[in-house]
């Protein structure tokens, strides 16, 4: 059994376990059908299959978990020796060219060393299979937390009388079917299924284990001096190592009289070796070897371009398993065929991006080599760090968020929304962050958020969308552009004489960007109540940034989305106009520039567009920046106006 074969065992144990839930689901509908159950009869019905469920998983799985980790402790045991062996061919060959070993393998004067091998690679089965048989426990108990909790909700749900049957589970089963049963939470908070867990543990193990052969038999010949190979598609995090000769201290019992070179173990402190690290050793021979040249600063650019395609490939897997475990899955028919379209979608994304991360890999040397000629990577890209954005740094509650959100910018395609952070982020006065939300005030250039609940993430949202819709604001109001127009809003208020207080000249309210959102507003006009359209925004928070637009567009009460500002955040700038008593000289001025403005409801509307499209700019400025199913919304329903943001973006100065 491979590790890869592991992972599969895991995903199956992982979709009977969901797929058993929602059959009693099923079952149960068709029962209180026929036999007219009420919702007192149903829930307790739920909760004795529930108990049966338990006892039913534990006794099916448990056999099952035991077999796959006796074949871990199998597979650990074989990568060691595999390693011993390729190693004792290596140097063997080594030998015949020229290789003089400093000794002759004698099982008496290593004996010692392997007892104390062997008592590592003991222990470090003991380890993985300890820490898969927590794991293995932990999700056959989420399975029950969530099924006895989906029984909860979907009663709920259901109490209301306003929705079905189907649609009720559906719901209560939601944030199940969107994370998976994601049992295992590393020290960072992150969370991860069990079977994503086994694939790292099992496949950190082999790799330990495998270099723990290589070094028992370097040890037999004397032989400590490793060098970290120049490969493709390694870790920009580890770049730094490539072709460096270290002392392995680790695994071949190296010493620092063994030479003028750094231990092996501090390379290892520092990340060497991380868990899914693609970079391996191999022994260096000083009479035989020419060391290859550290990566230049280019080509380790292009190692974390590579790995910036890998991650968005990654992404876009884990959002076409979570679409297909809902489609599998619900029981409402139209939930079914909507993540079955979105999980489609999503699919094809990740094709793409994992051709494209293949082409990235396999053109890595030619690109380096030529890279004076072809283009590739000898084009000059902004860079981001914690001193060009000190004071949101500053703000980050941990080291870790800084380092996520620098590398979310760094990874970004998008060259000017890293020129955005890089070049105006000293103008703000000051960042904070407040676990209750977050606003921008301009007036004190302030900027305060926090980041969305563990449900908003799981279900789409970006860590770090409150934080870049806020910066949006703020570029917004102080971002110096080339070419762009005023012609609507200086007829205003040269027609009025408004002060630049009430209405500022900035990008959301240029002429460009009013037409293209006017574009897309009618556009959406025929789509705002179809039940397709709003089964699919409302089937992820990610769409919260489209919402709050369509809010602006056609009003908060009218639409009702569930992400929205209130209907007077959208009309502060006609009620300050109503206050003035300048709302008729203002319908004056759209008739004049050819607007139908015939009554005051049309002139509401117009003067409606400014507030909304401020919002609209700083939501398309964070989906820009976070990615993900948050920028896919917006291309798909705010076409015209993402269009017209990227366009702006180029003329920031």
């Amino acid at each position: 059994m491979s590790d890869y074969n592991i992972r599969e065992a895991f995903e199956k144990i992982e979709d009977e376990l969901i797929d058993s839930m929602m059959r009693n689901f099923s079952r149960h509908r068709a029962e209180e059908t026929k036999e007219g159950y009420n919702w007192t009869q149903w829930q307790a019905e739920q909760l004795k299959s529930l108990e049966e469920y338990r006892k039913h998983n534990a006794k099916k799985f448990g056999k099952r978990f035991k077999t796959i980790n006796s074949k871990v402790e199998e597979m650990i045991r074989t990568a060691k020796a595999d390693g011993n062996a390729s190693q004792e061919a290596e140097i063997l060959e080594a030998v015949k060219d020229g290789f003089k070993a400093p000794k002759k393998p004698s099982a008496h004067s290593t004996a010692e060393f392997f007892k104390v091998n062997d008592r590592k690679l003991d222990a470090l089965i003991k380890s993985t299979t300890d820490d898969l048989k927590r794991a293995e426990t932990a999700v056959l108990r989420m399975s029950n937390d969530k099924y006895r909790k989906a029984i909860f909700n979907a009663q709920v749900a259901m109490n209301t009388g306003a929705v079905t049957y189907e649609k009720a589970v559906d719901m209560a089963c939601k944030d199940m079917l969107n994370a998976g049963l994601n049992c295992v939470e590393y020290k960072n908070g992150a969370r991860h299924t069990l079977s994503d867990y086994a694939d790292m543990a099992v496949k950190t193990a082999n790799k330990r284990a495998y270099l723990r052969g290589e070094g028992e038999k370097r040890a037999e010949w004397g032989v400590s001096l490793v060098v970290v190979n120049s490969r493709q598609g390694g870790c920009p995090d580890c770049a730094k190592y490539i072709g460096k000769v270290f002392i392995d201290d680790v695994y071949s019992n190296g010493n620092k009289s063994d030479g003028n070179y750094p231990l092996l173990s501090t390379a290892i402190k520092n990340g060497l070796f991380h868990p899914r690290c693609k970079d391996s050793t191999s022994t260096y021979y000083p009479e035989l070897d020419d060391l290859d040249a550290p990566l230049s600063e280019d080509e380790i650019k292009e190692l974390d371009r590579q790995r910036g395609i890998e991650e968005k490939q990654q992404y876009a897997q884990r959002q076409a398993e979570r679409f297909d475990r809902r489609a599998e899955y619900s029981l409402d028919e139209d939930n079914k065929r909507i993540a079955q379209t979105r999980a489609d979608e999503w699919h094809d994304r990740a094709d793409m991006l994992e051709e494209k991360a293949k082409k990235a890999g396999n053109s890595l040397p030619e690109s380096v080599a030529k890279s004076g000629k072809s283009g590739i990577i000898n084009k000059k890209t902004t860079t981001v760090d914690a001193n060009n954005i000190s004071i949101i740094a500053n703000s980050s509650p941990t080291i870790q968020d800084t380092k996520e959100f620098l590398d979310l910018l760094n990874n970004n395609s998008n060259d000017n929304i890293k020129r955005a952070y890089k070049n105006y982020s000293s103008q703000l006065n000051s960042v904070k962050y407040n676990p209750s939300g977050g606003c921008y005030r301009s007036d004190l250039k302030e900027i305060s958020y926090g980041y969305p609940d563990k449900n908003q993430l799981a279900d789409g949202r970006s860590k770090f969308n409150i934080l870049s819709h806020e910066y949006g604001h703020f570029i917004d109001y102080v971002g110096v552009f080339k070419n762009l127009n005023f012609r609507e809003i200086d007829a205003i208020k040269q027609s009025v004489k408004l002060s630049n207080n009430l209405i500022k000249n900035k990008a959301s309210i240029s002429d460009e960007f009013l037409k293209a959102l006017r574009k897309d507003k009618s556009a959406l006009s025929t789509k705002i109540f179809d039940s397709t359209f709003r089964d699919d925004l409302f089937s992820s928070s990610a769409s919260a940034g489209v919402q709050d637009a369509i809010c602006g567009m056609f009003g908060t009460k009218r639409t009702k989305m569930k992400w929205q500002h209130k209907d007077s955040n959208y009309n502060r700038i006609y009620s300050s106009f109503k206050q003035l008593k300048i709302e008729k000289d203002v319908q004056k001025v759209y008739i004049n520039l050819g607007y139908d403005a015939s009554n005051q409801a049309k002139v509401k509307s117009i003067v409606r567009d400014y507030e909304t499209a401020s919002e609209t700019w700083a939501n398309i400025m964070s989906a820009e920046t976070c990615g993900g199913l948050e920028l896919e919304y917006v291309k798909k329903y705010l076409p015209n106006s993402y269009s017209s943001f990227l366009n702006i973006m180029k003329e920031l100065k």
